[in-house]
């Protein structure tokens, strides 16, 4: 049976391949499901690399000591650029979060104290707040996709769109609420940390859609109400798309 890294395993070998690969970085965070304790027996590490000046950015997957390794290379122009004006239009920020939930396993200096500060008061700001045109698209996309799950009486049909429903519900749920959100796995841990009730609606409305269609329509019915409630409620008759007047050409 294999048994499940620790947490000094992991930080030993990331010591290592820093030390030989990488002696001029300034900071090296170990991030992701090590730096918060849900690691399995796969777990990749996750290490964000800060150096004094990079020409640009990197990101590099490599095996270290039969560990697989996600590497990100940056400096602090590069990590306030992609934090800014890459991540946080999207409303997540998983560079920022690595730094906030992470360790730096080098010796700390002034370099990753700026970027500890400037990660921080990144997760602090919050994303953008959603507009009224932003929020009213999402309106309306759910509202569309509960029709169709609703009306669907073919189990793949109906299992496809409900997926898209749960990310859809998810972020809007975060959003609005001027919370980060997330992709995947860290879509779900966001909603369960901010919103553990809607977490568990979603997840069973989700769950009874493979097991049984009626029951999991009617709980994405509930579920989708509870969301969009807040938000203005459903949106059909009404909503307009004007297409941008470049589009002429």
């Amino acid at each position: 049976m294999t048994t499940i890294p620790t947490y000094d395993d992991i930080r030993a070998i990331a010591l290592r391949l820093v030390h030989e690969r990488y002696p001029s970085a300034v900071a090296a965070i170990i991030g992701g499901s090590f730096a918060t304790g849900r690691q399995t027996t796969t777990s990749d590490i996750d290490l964000l690399l800060l150096f004094d000046h990079v020409d640009c950015a990197w990101r590099d997957t490599l095996v270290a000591e039969g560990r697989t390794v996600e590497l990100f290379g940056h400096d602090m122009a590069t990590f306030t650029y992609f934090c800014k004006e890459m991540d946080a239009p999207g409303g997540k920020v998983p560079l920022a979060m690595m730094v906030v939930e992470g360790e730096n396993i080098v010796a700390a200096g002034d370099a990753y104290a700026r970027l500890h500060a400037l990660a921080h008061a990144i997760e602090t700001a919050g994303p953008p707040v959603l507009d009224v045109e932003n929020l009213q698209r999402r309106r309306y996309a759910i509202t569309t996709a509960l029709e169709d799950l609703v009306d669907s009486t073919h189990p793949g049909e109906a299992l496809a769109v409900a997926c898209q429903l749960y990310e859809a519900l998810s972020d809007l749920h975060l959003r609005a609420a001027g919370e980060w959100s997330g992709g995947g796995k860290h879509l779900f841990r966001r909603l369960q940390t901010f919103d553990a009730a809607i977490a568990a609606q979603l997840d069973g409305a989700l769950r009874l859609v493979a097991s049984d269609l009626p029951a999991g329509q009617r709980a994405f019915e509930q579920v989708a109400a509870a969301v969009l409630a807040p938000v203005g409620g459903p949106l059909l008759e009404g909503f307009t798309l004007p297409a941008p007047a470049h589009w002429r050409a």
